[in-house]
């Protein structure tokens, strides 16, 4: 009896340590089965609370670039006779519209979101406006006539990039060419007074400087469309001529400003688009 009970014991006992190890593998394949798909699952959505790597958009605009553009030009010229030679000692102010194309080349430094940049830029100018003093006077042809046909900026350049966007301002020196002539014609009286012509005429680079904002638009890895303002101003200088008599020496001041407003296109050198 007690051999036999004790066989039964040991049989059971054998059971459950077997039971025991069938229930181990069973759930640790299972662990293994839910770990797969976690890990596959992660694979394919991103985790939580970890932040996207963002792209350092500045590197759109860096490097050495070319371009055309073209717009148009608000001028402003402010001619002075000094000595009544025309008419009055008095300030006569010009204004006039007139158009502007050309080329720009640059190079720009940056971080991740700055821009740091030197530009040079050429525009051929059409502006061109007379001012008759005496309109409605028979007899006299007195006016002034002024000029302007050339502008080049050297300039300074900063600004923001905001994913393909740039927003910068810029500074720097501007040369312009200007030329004026200042007519005073009497056309006689035939067989009593003779008629005579003075006229001087300058024509010459002058220095002043410029500033502006503008926007620029990196459409594609090597492509870049651009819009500008820029205000450009000229200080006085000082003019000498000898007229004819009755006249005599004339002296005259000059000076100017104007508004640019201009697009444009640039090529990027080297490009490899935003990363």
């Amino acid at each position: 009896m007690h051999s036999a009970g004790g066989g039964l014991g040991d049989e059971a006992g054998a059971t459950a340590v077997q039971g025991n190890r069938i229930m181990k593998k069973f759930l640790f394949a299972t662990v293994s089965l839910l770990g797969l798909v976690g890990t596959a699952a992660a694979a394919d959505f991103p985790v939580k609370g970890v932040a996207p790597v963002q792209n350092c958009a500045a590197r759109q605009f860096q490097g050495g670039y070319i371009g055309i553009h073209g717009g148009g030009v608000h001028w402003t010229a402010n001619r002075t006779d000094q000595d009544q030679v025309l008419v009055d000692s008095a300030t006569y102010v010009q204004k006039e519209w007139g158009w502007a194309i050309g080329g720009h080349a640059g190079y720009n430094w940056g971080t991740c979101n700055t821009i740091f940049g030197i530009e040079v830029d050429g525009d051929w100018v059409d502006a061109d406006v007379t001012t008759r003093l005496i309109p409605n006077a028979p007899g006299f042809d007195i006016h002034i006539r002024s000029q302007l046909d050339g502008l080049a900026t050297a300039r300074f350049r900063t600004g923001i990039a905001v994913d393909n966007l740039l927003f910068y301002a810029t500074g720097g020196i501007a040369g312009g060419h200007f030329k004026t002539t200042y007519t005073s014609q009497f056309l006689g009286i035939p067989g009593v007074i003779p008629g005579f012509t003075n006229s001087a005429s300058f024509d010459d680079w002058r220095f002043g400087w410029v500033a502006g904002f503008g926007t620029e638009w990196a459409f594609s890895p090597n492509w870049i469309l651009r819009s500008e303002v820029l205000y450009v101003e000229f200080a006085d200088r000082e003019k000498r001529v000898l007229f004819a008599p009755p006249a005599g020496f004339a002296n005259f001041t000059e000076s100017d400003s104007m508004w640019v407003g201009r697009v444009g296109v640039s090529y990027r050198f080297g490009a490899v688009g935003p990363y």
